[in-house]
């Protein structure tokens, strides 16, 4: 939802009014709480020492019968007295001579007995179950010697219920001040922002319908009044601006029809020159791939034809079955395949293909998925494959469309792992074929996404490939007026999209 300059700044400054009115409001409430406990405690100390005072003697101190009347009346007239107990120093020992409850003596400790034999009281605030209480204890002192103490335990409930009260007042006044203060911060932003911003934008609207003689109605002494008087005095130069421009547009015009025709003339020319560097500078990449690739595979092919042609020689009879010979036909013609490529790869730089015929991507994608079944099954991959019998034909050569089925097929292979599944899909939309191949592998980082149709750039481990089948594919379905895209994320798996234009 978008805001208006009104709205947030009386949104800001509410926001400003009630943190700072708050934070204050409950550093006061707990400056309070804590004056209110030092106090109860001062005055609980007090009480504890004037019921001291009152024990004229140690005859009198221990008297426990007399004392714990004495202590009944207490309790009686101060309800916030919650206990009382007597006490009498007799050299280490500590004797509980009256108490308001027998059943269960104040937890006072040596530490809180040694302090009162040295004639300083002892406060603490406690808080448990009960509620919170003060215990306190002072000292009995006789003829200058602390014969006892006195310990008490007084409640804070009363206090505590009014601070709460207080606590409460205190929040609403605070809540109440701050919605007078934001209608008043609304109020006084209307008048002093919204107003002279209103103007602007109706002046602005004049200016959007094509009026160049706009001007804001804003008098005051303010930033406001400053920013209307430059802004009037903008529209005036732009309006004569506005009318020095268009007599010059009328004679730049004349002058710009002539020169339109020529510009039209050297861009044509242009065109025709980034198409020869273009083709140029395709001829030399072109070169330099062929030279990589005779390099790397020219000697390994031909030692690979030779040895296969001297195995075929040396074959015993006896092992030269039907599927022996089978594959061995296979693996020469998968040999020839590979010199078929490196010479499509001089075709890119010599001479556009031969013309284009009406090819099955079914058919195409069948013969080769049973090429590569053998792999999938060494591996320990399932293949999927799903073909779109409606799928239409599309016009291009056989060979170099399976060369990029075949180059699909086997990255997948070799970007997943054992156990997991390849998927090889065709479909159709209208006026495209669709090929996709999917695979459970690693995926591929968005970093080499950018780089995976680039020559020589390979995800693979080195010496398991050259980077250069991706390259090859993307140029052919380029040239088929088609389209390759990848899907991936890491952990994922990868998608190939082929989309080629389907045959009238």
């Amino acid at each position: 939802m978008r805001l208006a300059v009104r709205q947030k700044l009386v949104l800001l400054s509410l926001l400003i009014v009630v943190v700072v009115s708050f934070t204050f409001t409950l550093l006061h409430l707990r400056f309070t709480r804590q004056l209110v406990e030092e106090d109860l405690a001062e005055r609980a100390v007090v009480f504890a020492r004037e019921i001291a005072a009152t024990i004229g003697d140690r005859r009198e101190l221990e008297s426990g019968p007399l004392l714990e009347r004495q202590i009944a009346q207490i309790m009686d007239a101060r309800t916030s007295v919650l206990q009382l107990d007597i006490l009498v120093f007799t050299g280490d020992d500590v004797r509980l001579i009256a108490t308001s409850n027998p059943r269960a003596r104040l937890p006072l400790t040596r530490a809180d007995t040694t302090q009162v034999r040295r004639r300083r009281p002892v406060s603490r605030l406690i808080a448990d179950r009960d509620g919170r209480y003060w215990e306190v204890m002072a000292p009995v002192v006789l003829d200058g010697t602390v014969a006892g103490a006195v310990a008490g335990k007084f409640s804070v409930g009363r206090a505590d219920q009014l601070v709460t009260r207080s606590a409460t007042w205190a929040l609403l006044l605070t809540a109440a001040s701050v919605v007078v203060m934001g209608v008043l911060m609304s109020v006084a932003v209307q008048f002093v922002v919204n107003r002279p911003i209103g103007r602007f934008l109706a002046a602005i609207r004049d200016v959007q319908r094509g009026h160049t003689v706009a001007a804001v109605d804003v008098r005051t002494l303010d930033e406001f009044g400053v920013l209307a008087r430059h802004f009037n005095e903008m529209m005036a130069r732009i309006h004569d601006f506005s009318n020095e421009l268009q007599t010059r547009i009328k004679e730049a015009t004349h002058e710009l029809e002539g020169r339109y025709r020529e510009v039209e003339r050297l861009n044509e020319l242009l065109f025709a020159m980034q198409r020869s560097l273009g083709h140029a500078e395709r001829l030399a990449l072109s070169g330099r791939i062929i030279a990589e690739v005779a390099h790397e595979l020219g000697t390994p092919l031909h030692s690979v034809a030779g040895h296969l042609e001297l195995l075929r020689q040396d074959l015993p009879p006896a092992l030269a079955s039907d599927a022996v010979l089978r594959r061995l036909t296979v693996i020469e013609s998968q040999l020839t395949r590979v010199t078929e490529i490196i010479a499509q790869l001089m075709d890119l730089s010599r001479r556009e293909p031969g013309p284009r015929v009406a090819v099955d991507l079914n058919r195409l994608v069948q013969d080769t998925i049973e090429l590569v079944r053998p792999g999938f099954v060494k591996h320990g991959l399932a293949l999927d494959v799903t073909t779109d019998p409606a799928l239409p034909h599309v016009l291009g050569h056989a060979h170099q469309l399976q060369q990029i089925v075949l180059n699909l097929i086997t990255n997948a292979m070799d970007a997943t792992p054992p156990g997991g599944r390849v998927s090889v899909t065709t479909s159709r939309r209208p006026g495209v074929a669709e090929l996709e191949v999917h695979d459970t592998g690693r995926g591929i980082p968005a970093a080499q996404q950018k780089l995976i149709f680039e020559p020589f750039f390979s995800t693979k481990k080195p010496g398991r490939g050259t980077g250069l089948g991706l390259f090859i594919s993307a140029q052919i379905v380029r040239e088929h007026q088609g389209r390759m895209d990848l899907t991936s994320a890491e952990g994922r798996g990868s998608t190939f999209r082929l989309q080629l234009p389907a045959s009238a």
